[in-house]
């Protein structure tokens, strides 16, 4: 059946000192796809923004600009969705993983464009050695490309140790790598490094997970965070996403907010601020099922 949830995504910046202005562009709605439709999405933002205007970026995705234009301390952003999400209609098997990508090198003109900028290097996600030859041992010659993702996932999850404090949004792959630690947005980069490295388009996939509190205990306001998996172009079976943080299929307990090359093309807030010196940066993620 199908699911809704309510998301609340808190994010609050707090400045050494005034800062004189701020221009952001959010990527906090979560967007249209096959298995999933937004019924509500607005933000509130304070200090009152100037101005605020939506659109689509290159990708698709849906993404809000706004212009604070006075002196400021804070700036609280809090984006309310209403989403629902249906099971996905996951094959059992696709083809052998080195057919897809003969189908990517050899297709039509229309097909290459679409996937060839998922197939390379991008500013978060270089083409790295270490994480091809982690990709390649479970895509063995002639493995169907679904079961092979499946058991990639599960082996990032079991061979890399999830520490929020291991690691930073510009932390380099070699350093996940090296020290197997990291948070769902490594992991990602990761499992795209590899997949890439051989050929295969693998886009990068940002969202939210709904976590499940321990038994007899209540689901806490701000438990949930952000999460981040991948999207595998799969042949004729389409684009088949996969959570290596939790080494599994994404099934209907995962909500989209976007796309992209990797975590830069869809950061939740990204922006100029001009003044305010150092910055300390929260977030709160409240996932409730309606």
């Amino acid at each position: 059946m199908p699911r809704r949830y309510q998301v609340i995504h808190d994010t609050e910046y707090r400045y050494e000192r005034p800062a004189a202005s701020a221009w952001q562009l959010a990527h906090l709605r979560p967007r249209y796809s096959p298995h999933q439709d937004v019924t509500r999405h607005h933000l509130e933002i304070e200090p009152l923004p100037s101005e605020l205007g939506s659109a689509l970026d290159f990708f698709g995705n849906p993404v809000q600009r706004f212009a604070v234009p006075v002196a400021h301390d804070r700036l609280q952003v809090r984006s309310i969705a209403e989403v629902t999400v249906r099971p996905r209609l996951t094959p059992l098997s696709a083809l052998p993983w080195e057919q897809v990508v003969a189908a990517i090198d050899d297709g039509v003109p229309a097909l290459r464009h679409e996937l060839v900028q998922f197939c390379l290097a991008s500013p978060f996600v270089p083409i790295d050695d270490e994480a091809v030859a982690l990709a390649r041992a479970d895509l063995r010659p002639g493995r169907d490309l679904i079961q092979a993702l499946q058991a990639l996932a599960h082996r990032i999850c079991s061979g890399f140790q999830f520490d929020p404090d291991a690691t930073h949004v510009g932390t380099p792959l070699s350093q996940v790598l090296e020290t197997r630690r990291g948070v769902c947005q490594d992991f990602a980069h990761l499992m795209i490094s590899g997949l890439r490295g051989l050929g295969l388009a693998a886009r990068y996939v940002s969202g939210y997970l709904l976590t499940h509190p321990p038994p007899g205990q209540p689901r806490l306001i701000g438990a949930d965070a952000s999460h981040a998996w991948v999207s595998v172009w799969c042949g004729p079976a389409g684009w088949i996403d996969v959570d290596p943080t939790n080494g599994k299929l994404v099934d209907e307990s995962f909500i989209t907010v976007g796309w992209g090359r990797d975590y830069g093309d869809v950061a939740p807030l990204r922006g100029v601020v001009w003044g305010g010196g150092r910055q300390q940066l929260s977030v709160r993620v409240t996932v409730t099922p309606r």
